[in-house]
């Protein structure tokens, strides 16, 4: 029992001359402490301070594809008007894909970036740095998220405070625009190349015949045609022959019509979000890391004096 209480009172010696030893190092803890915590500082000044801003899109209006629906239809025919209506909205969400596919493309990002006459600063910070916008805005630009997911036709941008966020935004969104209406318009040239190409043969099939008029389906009052495609050349060739002059027609007006709409519901905000890790969080990180390195120098040096003695 009286051995038990001589490891006791050891024990308690020991830990007073720690606390004393503590004590006695008191300013070299709390020098060590605010180096490290103005290393800190030090380094969250040199990192990227990132910001954050979104824009909303809208849908482009319905009334884009009406000189096209013709084209963009993949039935047979189109039989009322709420086949119309419901084959417009599936191209308008065809559309709004193939924008944000083309929107979330790094490449699509740094051809933007090059070709952008402004924003001379991100340019220069990437070049410091020796990366493309392809490898700087990756993870950087996407699609803004909720709770219960994705919300349709918003997308976020993170920035460095170097860049003007929302201009850069608001012209990128204006750029892939431009390229999705261009990849649309080819999209329909090549399906008009083609029914003029179908038409153009159903017209020498007509003409082998000398069918010069159409041949109806019946003799009644409404006069229907032999339904479309298979039967096309019984349109016969003056039909024909005004159905490819009208495609002809169709293929100039689109390829010299400037298709344009206003995308932006609501522009790239004003009040960029920071995103990053105040200076004052990596000055308290160091500061702690600096205390324990302090505390662990001084307790292994209060080890050794111990087992020295």
């Amino acid at each position: 029992m009286k051995k038990n209480n001589t490891y006791l009172a050891d024990d308690e010696i020991d830990l007073r001359d720690l606390i004393k030893s503590l004590w006695r190092n008191k300013i070299l803890i709390l020098s060590i402490s605010i180096i490290c915590g103005l290393a800190g500082y030090l380094y969250g000044s040199f990192q990227t301070q990132e910001l954050k801003t979104e824009i909303q899109l809208r849908n482009p209006p319905i009334q884009l594809f009406d000189p096209y629906i013709i084209f963009l239809d993949n039935s047979s025919n189109i039989k009322n008007k709420k086949d119309n209506s419901n084959i417009k909205k599936d191209n308008i969400e065809e559309f709004m894909s193939d924008f944000r596919m083309n929107f979330l493309s790094l490449d699509n990002l740094q051809s933007f970036t090059k070709e952008s006459k402004e924003f001379d600063n991100l340019k220069a910070y990437l070049e410091l740095r020796n990366i493309s916008a392809k490898i700087y805005f990756y993870g950087k630009i996407g699609e803004a998220k909720e709770k219960n997911g994705i919300i349709p036709n918003k997308f976020f941008l993170h920035f460095p405070k170097e860049l003007d966020g929302e201009t850069f935004l608001n012209n990128y969104v204006e750029f892939i625009k431009n390229k999705t209406i261009l990849d649309f318009k080819i999209k329909l040239k090549f399906l008009i190349e083609n029914k003029i190409i179908v038409y153009k043969n159903s017209l020498e099939k007509a003409k082998l015949i000398n069918l010069e008029n159409p041949i109806l389906r019946s003799p009644s009052p409404n006069l229907l045609v032999v339904n479309e495609p298979d039967d096309l050349f019984y349109k016969g060739i003056k039909i024909l022959t005004q159905d490819i002059i009208n495609f002809k027609k169709i293929l100039t007006e689109l390829e010299n019509e400037h298709i344009n709409f206003e995308i932006i519901l609501d522009k790239a905000n004003n009040s960029p979000v920071n995103s990053s890790m105040p200076r004052s969080s990596y000055f308290a990180i160091g500061f702690l890391l600096g205390l324990f390195l302090s505390l662990g120098i001084i307790f292994f040096k209060a080890i050794n004096e111990f087992n020295g003695k």
